[in-house]
């Protein structure tokens, strides 16, 4: 009798399991969301791209991109999953969706001030690119941490209405070198007075270098720009290699005011 029992039991897991199974099949064959490889120029240089096309993709092709900056960590574990973290950030927004654009492979180089116009030339020529294959949305988020977080806060002081790229920039953890160089920018008044509107998530956590964190937001608000919209967020419980996925989402939130 214990043996039938065990048995029917035994009979109905499978069956349960079964199902389950068939719905996940069926849940990942009716998504036609999907990532993309693609080719653009850079300067005359053939450059590699992924893209992440969300389900609605395929029937709407007005939909804002975020492209994300991601190099090797030259002073940090590297992080390997920050495309995907991005997405999930997205996905975490009921009804929202969003392209996510970045380099197919992670580039072994630091970013640093010295290098800035080579490096976000890169991300100019592929926003140019993505605009003419898969969307009409002019609205560009620029995403990043370390010190790619740095370049993406630098393109922001940097860009003017003539040249700009981006409007909505995320940032994390900016390297102290950055942080030095773009404090300089602002305490010598270098910052252009023809600007589009802007938004700006800056971040950091308990392993960056907190006095000069503190001190480039507060110069940021204090100067007050009118075209700028700023949310800022000390992970006072959190470091460098845990920050990210929460502060990304956050980013993603505030800027297109979820």
């Amino acid at each position: 009798m214990k043996t039938r029992i065990i048995f029917k039991i035994g009979i109905i897991i499978v069956i349960f399991g079964a199902l389950s199974f068939s719905s996940i099949t069926n849940e990942k064959t009716n998504s036609s969301s999907r990532i993309e490889a693609f080719t653009f120029s850079s300067n005359g240089t053939k450059t590699k791209g992924k893209i992440y096309l969300p389900d609605s993709f395929e029937t709407n092709k007005n939909l804002p991109a975020i492209y994300l900056i991601d190099f090797t960590e030259q002073h940090f574990k590297l992080a390997t999953d920050e495309f995907e973290r991005v997405i999930a950030g997205v996905q975490q927004i009921e009804g929202f969706d969003a392209l996510v654009v970045s380099l197919e492979n992670i580039p072994d180089i630091d970013a640093e001030p010295d290098t800035f116009q080579e490096q976000y030339e890169v991300y100019k020529n592929m926003a140019s690119f993505v605009d003419s294959k898969y969307t009409n949305n002019s609205s560009r988020t620029f995403i990043g941490k370390g010190s790619e977080g740095g370049l993406v806060l630098m393109a922001l002081f940097i860009e003017n209405k003539e040249t700009k790229i981006f409007d909505n920039f995320i940032v994390t953890d900016p390297s102290p070198k950055y942080a030095s160089a773009i404090i300089e920018l602002i305490e010598n008044n270098n910052i252009s007075e023809n600007q589009s509107n802007k938004k700006l998530h800056y971040s950091f956590s308990i392993s960056n270098d907190r006095a000069k964190c503190i001190k480039l937001i507060n110069l940021i608000k204090d100067a007050d720009f009118p075209w700028l919209q700023v949310q800022s967020i000390e992970y006072t419980k959190s470091n460098y290699e845990n920050t990210y996925p929460i502060s990304y989402a956050a980013g993603i939130k505030y800027v297109f005011n979820k």
